[in-house]
């Protein structure tokens, strides 16, 4: 399921999926100038995998997050909840 989605020059795409044995994974894809200038391409994509039994401990890291913050939750901010709690996951991307 698409959960964000940026249109225009520099482009941004978020989806949210679980997964056939109980992951949830969240991906993501850029597209533009400002990805072709950092990575040498101007595509991007990248996706955390977050395990069935620590799914429950990062949604709830999340909601906290989340009422905590005025901002907008972006893909970096999840990759950092996950990191800073400890919570079992892995992280992969293709430039």
């Amino acid at each position: 399921m698409e959960i964000f989605r940026h249109d225009g020059v520099e482009f941004t795409a978020i989806n949210a999926e679980f997964m056939n044995d109980g992951s949830l994974k969240i991906s993501g894809h850029d597209m533009g100038p400002f990805v072709e200038k950092f990575w040498g391409d101007d595509d991007y994509e990248y996706w955390l995998f977050v395990p069935k039994e620590s799914i429950h401990d990062f949604i709830l890291n999340l909601l906290k997050y989340v009422f905590n913050n005025e901002k907008k939750i972006t893909f970096s901010d999840c990759k950092k909840i996950l990191e800073e709690k400890n919570i079992s996951h892995s992280f992969d991307f293709w430039a």
